[in-house]
């Protein structure tokens, strides 16, 4: 496959991934309204810097790529901005997350009073604050320039600090330090699980507990694949830095780097397309949500046939209605039917056995059979039908 095709590939992947980003979104605000859950609140600031990636700077690199008129400074200084900006924000979420579920599983007892809804959404903010200031003085100072050849981002050499502090506190230590905590919280939730019915004895406390136990699997996946995708390209930028020098490797090396670092690169922009699927498939109250939307989807101007609520289906109103109009016609039907077989039942037991008749030249000749003596029939009402006694 060549880099042509990988381009479009991931960029329809981008798209897609939008999709899922903006359902994401929609999911934990609808799910925080419900439970309460800082968790929700972190997902939406993470899922919100995934999407700045999807939705805009991912897409017009690769057009930037791909098309010649598209090498505008201005233009690619803007992508490689909120590149920054969407990198930064979902990694110190994630860490967010890790930190808000090492809470609760290590200090219960604090844990409204720590992470409280205010102070979870006043972490999100400082969040925002915090990169934009950051990232808009590296611009700023010229830490950073777009190179107007291929509209690359070049560094500063005599301004190294700021993009290495960019690296360290923004991508490889936020990821290093989820990924230990998610691996510490695996471990004191094998403790904690045993430990929760013998001390409380409460089934709602125990049920609330592995409600918390199952959204780690979610966040240690999440963690997993950040971790996986993002780490290596930032390392081994760190290693040109400090460990070798371009201009000192020979030929093949050079070849042999950039081929490594393509495909880091490649690997880093697959990061935000996974992760909204991170979401979405694995946390089951999102597969959940995202399930009831889809099904409850109206086509045209004709609602649902089918509802989905908690696991299982119910039929719409419209087919409701309808059924039960086939059925009242039906009844209805069947009763006028009884009715009329009774009045032929009892026309003809009153009436005399029938002669022969003629008709335009034709006889027609029609046999009633007498009604046996050892057989009476009774009448309950219009409806019933005839029993032999």
């Amino acid at each position: 496959m060549s880099l042509i095709q990988a381009d479009d590939l991931i960029l329809a992947s981008s798209m897609a991934a939008t999709v899922f980003n903006v359902m994401v979104i929609f999911c934990a605000f609808k799910l925080f309204k419900r439970s309460g859950d800082t968790m929700h609140l972190f997902i939406v600031n993470m899922t919100a810097g995934d999407l700045i990636l999807t939705i805009f700077c991912h897409p017009n690199e690769l057009l930037i790529r791909k098309h010649q008129f598209l090498h505008e400074v201005t233009l690619c200084g803007v992508v490689h901005y909120f590149n920054w900006v969407g990198l930064a924000v979902s990694g110190l979420s994630l860490t967010m997350l890790n930190i808000d579920k090492l809470i609760y599983f290590r200090w219960p007892l604090s844990y409204d009073r720590t992470m409280s809804k205010q102070r979870a959404a006043t972490f999100c903010l400082a969040i925002w604050l915090i990169t934009l200031g950051f990232i808009s003085y590296c611009w700023i100072a010229k830490v950073v320039f777009i190179q107007d050849q291929d509209c690359s981002l070049q560094m500063n050499r005599e301004k190294n600090f700021y993009y290495e502090t960019f690296l360290m506190l923004f991508c490889v230590m936020p990821v290093v330090s989820s990924l230990v905590v998610s691996i510490y919280l695996f471990k004191l939730t094998r403790q904690k699980r045993a430990a929760t019915v013998v001390q409380t004895g409460n089934p709602n406390e125990t049920h609330a507990f592995r409600k918390k136990v199952k959204s780690l699997v979610f966040i240690f996946a999440t963690t997993a694949w950040t971790s996986f995708s993002l780490l290596p390209y930032r390392m081994l930028n760190l290693a040109r830095l400090h460990l070798f020098s371009w201009s000192d490797l020979s030929c093949d090396d050079k070849r042999l780097v950039t081929w490594i670092a393509w495909i880091l690169l490649y690997l880093l922009t697959l990061n935000p397309i996974v992760n909204p699927l991170i979401t979405a498939l694995i946390y089951a109250p999102y597969r959940l949500t995202i399930k009831k939307f889809l099904v409850n989807i109206p086509v045209g101007q004709n609602r649902p046939l089918y509802t989905y609520r908690e696991g299982h289906y119910s039929e719409g109103s419209s087919t409701r209605r309808s059924r039960a109009g086939r059925s009242s016609s039906a009844d209805h039907e069947l009763s006028t039917l009884r009715q009329s077989s009774t009045e032929v039942v009892r026309m003809s037991m009153s009436e005399p056995p029938w002669t022969p008749t003629k008709i335009e030249g034709q006889e027609v000749v029609t046999f009633h059979l007498d009604r046996p003596k050892s057989i009476s029939y009774h009448y309950r009402d219009s409806s019933s039908e005839p029993r032999e006694q």
